[in-house]
C-alpha cells in the first residue's frame, strides 16, 4: 500500500473521534479538550521537527520523535492522524528511505485536514 491507497485509508478514517477522545480522557470532556488542544498548538514545530529528521536523514531520530508525536495522537481521538504517524514511524524504524517522504507527506494532509475539520 502506498500514496495513493494510503492517503485513501486514511481518509477513510475521521480526523476527529470525539468518543473516543472523550474515552480517553476518562469521561471528562474537559481533559479531552485540553489534550486536542495541547496537540494541536505544537503540531506545526513537531512537523518542523519531523521534516528536520528527514533533512538529516536521521531515519533513528525520526523514528523516536515520531513514536513521541503519537504519544499524543494516540490519545486525542485523532484516528487519521494518528495512522499516519504509526506508518511514518514504521517506515523509519526500517530505514525505508524510499517510503520516508510518502508517510511525511500523508502527516502533514492528516495534521492540514485535523485542523481544517475542527475549524482550528
Amino acid at each position: 500500500m502506498r500514496m495513493t491507497d494510503q492517503t485513501s485509508k486514511l481518509d477513510s478514517l475521521p480526523a476527529r473521534d470525539a468518543d473516543a477522545a472523550l474515552a480517553s480522557a476518562g469521561g471528562d470532556a474537559d481533559l479531552a479538550r485540553e489534550l486536542l488542544d495541547v496537540l494541536l498548538a505544537g503540531l506545526p514545530e513537531e512537523i518542523e521537527e519531523l521534516r528536520a529528521c528527514i533533512a538529516e536523514a536521521d531515519w533513528i531520530a525520526l523514528a523516536e520523535h515520531a513514536h513521541q508525536v503519537r504519544g499524543a495522537t494516540r490519545y486525542c481521538g485523532v484516528p487519521a492522524l494518528d495512522e499516519a504517524i504509526e506508518a511514518l514511524e514504521r517506515t523509519a524504524r526500517r530505514g525505508d528511505t524510499a517510503l520516508v517522504s510518502d508517510d511525511f507527506a500523508a502527516v502533514e494532509s492528516q495534521a492540514s485536514r485535523l485542523v481544517e475539520a475542527l475549524g482550528a
